[in-house]
């Protein structure tokens, strides 16, 4: 393995995203591949209110894409198993 590609396993050092906890339950919800129907279901919340969350982690993550905003928060080690 090279070193780009070690590196690039690596979580960064510091996540320069601050999210709220509900933001990182929908996150987390995300990553599993939950609609926001689903999460909406799982959280007991309204639809609307998980898209409202997911577009203020794209926004704080700028990204386009919930799977691009995943990724980041893995590469952040912000999705790590605890």
């Amino acid at each position: 393995m090279t070193d780009n590609a070690r590196n690039s396993q690596q979580p960064l050092a510091d996540a320069p995203v601050r999210l709220t906890p509900r933001e990182r339950q929908v996150l987390l919800w995300c990553a599993y591949g939950k609609s926001s129907w689903e999460i909406g279901r799982i959280l007991e919340c309204k639809e609307s209110t998980v898209n409202f969350h997911v577009s203020n982690i794209l926004r704080k993550f700028d990204v386009p894409t919930r799977v691009a905003a995943v990724i980041k928060a893995i590469r952040y080690g912000m999705l790590a198993e605890q």
